[in-house]
């Protein structure tokens, strides 16, 4: 019985050789392909990859990547050859994919619509950020820092619009309006073994139920600065109008008071 043999391949120098050079061809294809692109086309790659994986759970990279369109708006303001470069392929681009922005428009707001799509909210809210940190002179290095310092982007957006109050806003005109005021007192033992002690004159928000006889129960308490500036904003909302006027007053009180002390001063 002939039994058949199957010859091992022979693996020799040569052929290592040209493996490796082939891989070696391939890689440099594809990091020349890669350094093609324009720096818009690697902002939006960076920009899908954020939208499909941390969007919902991280603001970090979101920060991270308006701070790489931030940057490079600051390298475009310059006066030389890569900035003239970057402005040519921010306006090819917007060519090239027809995106819909006037002449006029901020190159800050260009770039966002180039790497953030057609999402119109987001466009606006980030556009208003960036050019927000502009305007407080803002390095690119410090982006995320300004955002998060400042309430993060949704904060920013409804702080830019002088009519309309942000959360943390809202929670700062209501705490100055109800610190005076005193609707209840009690004390409780179980509550109080909640609570830090040194936390003296500190607000808390209770979670209490109406009862049919008038009286309340208090079922939780929370110290935390989240939930009490979120009660507190809430308040604001329900009483605008009563917080407004009574802010008002005070500041006719105040504006009174330094009059009659400078009449005062002039007459002595």
């Amino acid at each position: 019985m002939t039994t058949a043999t199957l010859a091992a391949p022979v693996v020799t120098s040569s052929t290592l050789a040209t493996a490796s050079q082939e891989s070696f061809q391939h890689d440099s294809l594809q990091l020349g392909s890669a350094n093609n692109l324009s720096f818009i086309e690697q902002l939006i790659i960076e920009q899908e990859v954020w939208s499909d994986t941390a969007y919902k759970t991280s603001n970090d990279m979101l920060y991270a990547l308006l701070a790489k369109c931030y940057a490079k708006y600051e390298e475009m303001c310059a006066d030389n050859h890569t900035a003239k470069k970057l402005r040519g392929e921010l306006d090819d681009y917007i060519k090239l994919h027809s995106i819909a922005v006037n002449k006029t428009s901020h190159t800050l707001i260009k770039i966002v619509k180039c790497v953030f799509g057609t999402n119109k909210r987001r466009v606006s809210a980030y556009s208003i950020v960036l050019r927000t940190a502009l305007f407080n002179k803002v390095k690119s290095a410090d982006i995320a820092d300004f955002v998060r310092n400042n309430g993060g982007v949704e904060e920013i957006r409804l702080a830019k619009n002088g009519n309309v109050l942000s959360p943390k806003q809202k929670a700062e005109a209501a705490k100055t309006a109800v610190v005076s005021a005193a609707l209840a007192e009690f004390t409780s033992e179980d509550i109080a073994k909640q609570l830090d002690a040194a936390n003296i004159g500190e607000q808390i928000v209770f979670v209490a139920t109406q009862q049919a006889d008038g009286k309340f129960v208090v079922n939780a308490v929370s110290t935390s600065a989240t939930a009490v500036n979120a009660a507190l904003a809430a308040y604001y909302s329900a009483n605008k109008a009563s917080i407004n006027n009574q802010q008002d007053q005070q500041n006719t009180t105040t504006a009174d008071a330094q009059l009659t002390n400078i009449v005062n001063n002039t007459n002595a």
